[in-house]
Formats: structure tokens, sequence, C-alpha cells
């Protein structure tokens, strides 16, 4: 069975609304809240760093850290 999920967005900031919209901790959140919150979760995961600052350095660093594949 599958179990990767695939996104289709336009470009960050679409991946990071989508993405928080279907949160189950975190779909009422301001799409800023909801980078921190999942970066403290992934973070607890695999002890990486996760840039919050903007939904380019987010995605950026999921990428880098294999979450993300293009």
């Amino acid at each position: 069975m599958n179990s990767h999920r695939y996104i289709g967005a336009s470009g960050p900031s679409e991946f990071v609304r989508i993405r928080c919209e279907g949160s189950w901790f975190d779909s009422g959140c301001p799409n800023e809240e909801y980078m921190v919150n999942f970066f403290g979760r992934y973070r607890e995961l695999h002890e990486v760093t996760v840039g919050t600052d903007t939904s380019e350095h987010f995605m950026g660093d999921l990428k880098k850290y294999g979450y993300i594949k293009d």
C-alpha cells in the first residue's frame, strides 16, 4: 500500500495553506502558527531544524530533509 500523499501546490505558501487545512492538529491556525507547530513535532521525531520565518524556507528545509520529494 502506498502511504505517500501527493499535494499539488503552485508554490510554498499554497503548500503550507493546504497542509494547514488538512492538519489534524492545526487546521484552525494561521499558516505561520501551523509552520511553528509542525516544526516542533518534526524536530522531536527527526532532530532537525526547519525554518519557519517564511513558507519558502519551511518548504525548502522539508525538501532538504526528505519530507518533500519533487
